[in-house]
């Protein structure tokens, strides 16, 4: 449902780390990364460099994925939304099993708006869903129906994420709070996580809310996080939570970052900033000033972790009233990207694209994701000589230890040069989050 390493500036990773001159175009493989994070990021960015034409070929583990990825990209690309409802709207649906109900009458409206993109009822000009068959068209255009209805209808995801808990901790179930202090204090903060409040992370370690802010509380289910939805006659059959219950949503926004001006920020608040500042990016094509930024927010509580108390079960399960919105197929609610598009890929890509002569030696960049690197074989023929690879680690995830994440590198090692991957630098499988090769 998310990554668990920083989002990357593409065009900076490409300048810093390219063996070759590249051209006006740039072609991008993104395997498995769970989100949008990188697109939104190198989109974010642009005005930086020259022009450059930039093709983003995204394969995904599942439909749902895909169907996030879509949400989120054009939460950052519609134009009608205020900069930090914008932010807030993708920071709830990313990370938080309950979202406020402005989020979540937004997600319905959206919804009903994406489900006509499959069926190309709709023109959305910086996506394609070309390479997709008619049935997974059909099931994407299912699971933002089932959306928009579990929406309304406050299906009881946090009972879902409960049941997960139960059944991982098991006996440990009523000490769960010292499991999850444990968890933070001997885990991640041995890992050079900063801002990460121990609060934050025992909070979503019980409920599954990660993101929170004192003005307007969370009280309506969040259906993006269900697994394996299936349209079956009038209504779905869907596989409740199946996604991250230890890790968290952390990592992919500003986990890196330092202290400013020597204040404690929560993990809320600098992934806030990190997401504001690149929708503004995108919408402006100009830098994001701090001033901005505090106009947005109450300081006298940026230095606290603000922590909310459950809902009702009453307001928790209050149900909604379907109301087809209206909106002309012409009227485009998202601003014009010049120059780049997302292309995304049926799973089955991993197995099929080496043996399409269109495909071999195309890209010139590739991300791949720590639980996709047994497909390394499979797609090191897609990109060039000399092109960029770069592959994430699990740094983050907290049910390694130390013997993991060395065993896992040396793995990678292993598959890399027996595919013809040079390591850039050296890889510390404690300190870095991203191991970066080329290809000789």
């Amino acid at each position: 449902m998310w990554g668990y390493s920083p989002a990357l500036d593409i065009q900076l990773e490409v300048n810093k780390s390219a063996t070759n001159c590249l051209g006006e175009c740039l072609e991008v493989l993104i395997v498995g990364a769970g989100d949008a994070r990188h697109i939104v990021k190198t989109l974010a960015s642009s005005y930086l460099y020259r022009d450059r034409i930039i093709t983003y070929h995204v394969i995904e583990s599942t439909l749902e994925q895909v169907a996030r990825s879509m949400l989120l990209l054009s939460t950052c690309l519609e134009k009608d939304l205020g900069l930090q409802e914008a932010t807030r709207y993708y920071l709830e649906i990313y990370g938080n099993t309950l979202v406020r109900p402005a989020t979540a009458k937004y997600l319905v409206k959206h919804s009903d708006r994406l489900m006509d993109i499959p069926t190309n009822t709709i023109d959305c000009t910086w996506l394609s869903l070309e390479n997709f068959k008619r049935r997974d068209k059909d099931r994407l255009e299912g699971i933002f129906k089932f959306w928009e209805r579990a929406t309304r209808e406050n299906i009881p995801v946090v009972e879902y994420w409960d049941q997960r808990v139960r059944k991982s901790l098991k006996t440990r179930y009523d000490y769960r709070d010292g499991v999850f202090d444990w968890d933070y204090h001997m885990v991640l903060k041995s890992r050079d996580v900063s801002n990460l409040t121990v609060q934050e992370y025992r909070f979503w370690r019980n409920n599954g809310i990660a993101f929170t802010w004192l003005e307007g509380e969370p009280a309506r289910s969040n259906p993006t996080l269900v697994s394996n939805i299936i349209q079956h006659g009038p209504g779905f059959i869907h596989y409740a939570y199946l996604g991250d219950i230890t890790n968290g949503p952390f990592f992919t926004w500003g986990s890196e970052e330092v202290k400013i001006n020597q204040n404690k920020y929560r993990a809320t608040d600098i992934a806030e900033r990190e997401i504001m500042r690149s929708i503004h990016e995108i919408r402006t094509k100009e830098p994001l000033c701090d001033e901005l930024i505090a106009s947005h927010r109450d300081s006298s509580i940026l230095n606290g972790t603000l922590m909310i108390e459950m809902p009702s079960n009453a307001m928790e399960q209050e149900s909604w009233k379907r109301e087809r919105n209206k909106y002309r197929k012409d009227d485009i609610p998202w601003i014009d990207i010049k120059n780049q598009k997302v292309i995304f890929h049926p799973v089955t890509s991993l197995e099929t694209l080496k043996c399409k002569t269109e495909y071999t030696s195309k890209f010139d960049f590739m991300w791949i994701a720590h639980n996709m690197t047994k497909q390394l074989p499979n797609l090191i023929p897609l990109v060039k000589k000399g092109a960029i690879v770069l592959v994430e680690l699990r740094k983050y995830l907290v049910e390694l230890r130390e013997e993991d994440l060395e065993n896992f590198v040396k793995e990678l090692r292993d598959i890399g040069r027996k595919n013809g991957l040079r390591e850039i630098s050296d890889i510390n499988a404690k300190k870095h989050y991203i191991a970066k090769f080329y290809k000789c």
